[in-house]
């Protein structure tokens, strides 16, 4: 049984949060969820719960068999915290494969039952813990262990070189392929991505963490430890939800960059809304969305409560639907993740001849990335984001990468896709590199 109690962090509640985010050095398995969301405006997100989530310490782990995570979480009648991979999909359509390598070391699937559990709603803190191996003096010495947790003096994340696994023009090529492949009639749209990486660094990822939030902060930012893996992540993107029989998905396709002024910023937002070019993915993409969900929903309770709604980033313009469905009585709580993931805003349509695409030209395994972090409560309810704006870190070998990627369709301009990844890229290019224009990011 997981018992609650509500604290005081003893100081100022950010400087705490940091502090709570260097306990990632101290376990093998943390995760922490924060929504940062700064223009909550009662439409945006109407489905925000808390600004904080944090699990440390495994219990439990279950990252062997699927089927086997379904069954024991239905059982155990606890928090879970985890994530699913993208290369997930190859268990869940048996055909497909996956040849690239991946160099951070996430599985395919991982989820913990939580030792301590931290959460804060409003300006409320509480730590719950498991009172067959925890008492409440062992709960509260972990809150105090993260008062005492020492602070880096003069923190500063170090320089990085990132190298491009693709080319300009090696991309521009390639998305003249997959151009083809629309018009052949294999795909109406594909989400084609290029990585950049660094190698043999060392750094902080509690750090990373923290100065990515401070440029970045976003509804679903997570801060992942799997053993030697982290994942950095600032996601704007919501994969699934689930309350009781109720099904939430908000695909997101279609990007602007925000201007500094409030007349240029609105243009940017009403080109957004009124572009036929990213309506008609976003449109795609519901649709592919709505054809997942109804296969586990009952008849007639697949809807689309909102379609290419253009929300407020720090730094962007997004286009987002939102698509609902009541589980059919017979599903299981994880049927709904059998049957949509991979999300469609990360793949294309139609999804498995877009996933096989993928495969075929991506030269980089997506590891976490295009995959999804949440939690799963003990009545079986979830939410998980999906990943993207992220770093994944892998401690051992020092190997530091991020992935970004845009919608190809057949009246998209490839100069402009490559536009819009640099776009995607550069916030996250800039915790690290600065003082270094963003035109020169090009080479």
């Amino acid at each position: 049984m997981r018992k609650w109690f509500s604290f005081s962090p003893g100081e100022y509640s950010v400087r705490f949060e940091k502090r709570l985010y260097q306990l990632v050095s101290d376990y093998e398995h943390v995760a922490v969820l924060t929504d940062k969301y700064p223009f909550y405006n009662g439409h945006a997100h109407q489905y925000h719960e808390f600004e904080l989530l944090a699990g440390f310490g495994a219990l439990n782990v279950f990252d062997e068999d699927i089927s086997g995570l379904s069954a024991s979480a239905a059982s155990l009648d606890d928090w879970l915290l985890g994530y699913f991979s993208y290369d997930l999909k190859n268990d869940f359509e048996s055909f497909l494969s996956s040849g690239n390598q991946d160099s951070v070391g996430f599985k395919k699937f991982s989820f913990f039952q939580p030792r301590f559990l931290i959460r804060k709603i409003n300006d409320t803190w509480s730590v719950g813990y498991q009172t067959n191996c925890d008492t409440y003096k062992d709960a509260e010495m972990f809150v105090e262990k993260i008062r005492q947790k020492e602070m880096p003096e003069n923190p500063e994340l170090p320089e990085v070189n990132f190298q491009s696994n693709v080319s300009e023009s090696e991309y521009l090529r390639t998305v003249e392929k997959l151009i083809w492949h629309i018009r052949k009639g294999d795909v109406y749209e594909i989400n084609y991505c290029i990585d950049f990486f660094a190698k043999h660094i060392g750094l902080d990822p509690a750090l990373v963490f923290s100065d990515l939030l401070e440029v970045a902060p976003m509804p679903f930012a997570v801060l992942l430890r799997h053993q030697d893996a982290f994942l950095m992540g600032a996601s704007p993107e919501r994969y699934l939800r689930k309350r009781g029989a109720r099904l939430i998905s908000q695909p997101m396709k279609g990007t602007a960059r925000r201007n500094s002024d409030i007349y240029d910023d609105y243009q940017v937002m009403k080109s957004l809304a009124d572009s036929d070019k990213e309506r008609a993915e976003n449109i795609m993409i519901a649709d592919l969305v709505r054809n997942d969900l109804s296969r586990v929903a009952a008849r007639g309770t697949v809807k689309v409560e909102d379609l290419c709604s253009v929300f407020p980033f720090p730094g962007v313009y997004q286009m987002i639907s939102t698509i609902s469905a009541q589980i059919h009585t017979d599903a299981n709580w994880l049927d709904p993740v059998r049957c949509s993931f991979p999300m469609g805003s990360m793949t294309g349509a139609p999804k498995i001849r877009a996933m096989e695409l993928i495969e075929k030209y991506e030269k980089s395994s997506r590891s976490l990335y295009s995959g999804a972090v949440g939690y799963v409560t003990p009545e079986l309810d979830y939410d998980f984001n999906v990943v993207i704006r992220s770093f994944l870190f892998n401690q051992n070998s020092g190997h530091l990468s991020y992935t970004v990627g845009s919608a190809i369709t057949d009246v998209c301009n490839p100069h402009e896709e490559y536009e819009e990844c640099l776009l995607k890229a550069e916030r996250l290019r800039k915790l690290f590199n600065k003082n270094v224009e963003y035109d020169s990011f090009r080479s």
